[in-house]
């Protein structure tokens, strides 16, 4: 498998430069002269951060609350894919049918393993890797996974999150990582019933969605709007619908939604400018109010009760922390992260677009009861790194650029999709569960890589690889 490379195995020696923009330097006043990376990012860090003295506003004109006059909040249309011209990724490149390979020789294997407390967990289970059959099904998923960035197990007789889980970690020898920062109030996967000791431990670190069938799911990076993400996702389908498209989940091409988005003025924008991602955390202790109005508490979000140790977990993931009060929620967490909104993507050498609208309220647009909320108290904005807002024009195109290049996976049970974080977005329309009918997938997170933006290059190696950042050779006016 193709390793994402550290930081400073990105940067070249020598003098460095942007590939994403020329202008976007001079526009924050980086010297011609600066060669260093860190010097870019201290220019970059202060340009993008909200100035109040050449930006005055009211208390209640804050960047992540404007008031209802300054802000078309209406909801935007939620575009899964075009389904004329059908999905932009061929099912048969991605999928792999588990009827083809003896699964008995791969998911029967069980070992004891060491576990968080220090001591011994019997019977977990795991693959063979030993077995030439599991290195048959490993080979083919790798080589799927690399040219794809996406590869779907389909036919398969899984039926718990532990079994989806040895799987993953037959494809990727890493660490479980947990959801810490994250903004889905997301649970852990109960122990199936009859399950073992081990199946049950393993399953700890396995979540489920956290959203509900009702609200649609904005095409989205997993975690992009902290500064650790994760390489991977992996979902696994515990309970399916009776059609497995009526709550079939979507992944979109980035690097063709990068494209689309860099011949338009809000590209230009994007590139200029940055993006900055707001939420809002609510104490659970104070707020007393309808549970179903959190998205997320804090204290559920950084896995304390501590406040001071809270707000020290979200900066070390490249957060500011301030707190505010809200006259629905009352004290509450706000946490900025300023970033680019592109991410340097090592497995195609190219940037890409690593931001969406799901970190804006029209996340929330069929979220039950948190819909109905006044834009400026639902909890999360999404702006441009100078505190600028988008229109909701704006945002209608950021979505459909992504949702023109769809493609569905529909879910039986036992499906297993692992997807790469940085070349696929997912996301899911609204469902409605006929009686007795069942959508449960698991979540199984890949292992943490730190944002770093649009790589900084040299110029021999911008011009050896110009489509690195492609420029785009004319322009989509946003309507």
């Amino acid at each position: 498998m193709t390793k994402r490379k550290s930081h400073d195995d990105q940067l070249d020696k020598g003098t460095r430069t942007r590939v994403i923009s020329p202008q976007l330097d001079q526009s924050l006043g980086v010297p011609s002269t600066a060669s260093s990376d860190k010097v870019r990012r201290v220019f970059f860090d202060k340009a993008l951060r909200y100035d109040p003295d050449l930006h005055p506003r009211g208390d209640q004109q804050a960047v992540y609350n404007p008031s209802r006059d300054e802000e078309d909040s209406r909801a935007i249309e939620v575009k899964m894919w075009n389904p004329v011209k059908g999905p932009a990724l061929p099912f048969e490149t991605f999928q792999v049918d588990l009827r083809k390979y003896d699964m008995g020789k791969i998911l029967t294997f069980r070992k004891d393993v060491k576990n968080a407390e220090g001591g011994i967990t019997h019977g977990v289970i795991t693959t063979d890797l030993e077995s030439s059959e599991t290195q048959r099904l490993k080979q083919h998923m790798s080589k799927i996974y690399e040219e794809a960035g996406v590869v779907h197990l389909v036919n398969t007789p899984m039926t718990s999150g532990g079994e989806f889980q040895a799987l993953t970690k037959m494809l990727f020898d890493c660490e479980d990582r947990d959801y810490t920062g994250g903004t889905n109030l997301r649970k852990q996967i109960e122990k199936v019933a009859g399950g073992s000791d081990g199946e049950s431990a393993l399953e700890k670190n396995v979540f489920d969605t956290g959203v509900p069938g009702a609200a649609a799911v904005h095409y989205h990076h997993e975690m992009e709007y902290i500064g650790t993400s994760c390489e991977w996702i992996s979902f696994g389908c515990m309970e399916g619908t009776k059609d497995a498209m009526k709550a079939a989940t979507y992944i979109s091409d980035s690097n063709a939604a990068t494209d689309m988005m860099l011949k338009s003025e809000l590209g230009q924008k994007l590139m200029e400018k940055g993006v900055c991602f707001v939420r809002k955390l609510p104490c659970q202790k104070f707020f007393k109010g309808d549970p179903d109005l959190v998205f997320n508490y804090w204290q559920t979000c950084c896995n304390t009760e501590d406040p001071e140790e809270a707000a020290e977990i979200m900066r070390k993931k490249g957060l500011d922390v301030s707190w505010e009060d809200s006259r629905i929620f009352g004290r509450q967490m706000i946490t900025k992260y300023y970033a680019c909104a592109f991410e340097y993507d090592p497995t195609t050498g190219r940037n890409t677009l690593f931001s969406s609208v799901s970190n804006d309220y029209v996340w929330f647009d069929s979220w039950p009861k948190i819909k109905d909320l006044p834009h400026w108290e639902k909890p999360m904005k999404l702006t441009f790194g100078d505190g600028a807002v988008m229109t909701r024009e704006e945002k209608q195109f950021f979505a459909d650029c992504y949702g023109e290049f769809g493609t569905p996976i529909a879910w039986k049970k036992g499906d297993l999709a692992i997807i790469n974080n940085l070349r696929h977005l997912h996301g899911r329309p609204s469902y409605h569960l006929e009686e007795g009918e069942k959508r449960s997938l698991a979540v199984i997170l890949g292992p943490v890589f730190n944002r770093q933006g649009e790589k900084q290059v040299s110029c021999l190696d911008s011009l050896r690889n110009p489509k690195a950042f492609r420029k785009p050779e004319h322009q989509v006016v946003v309507p």
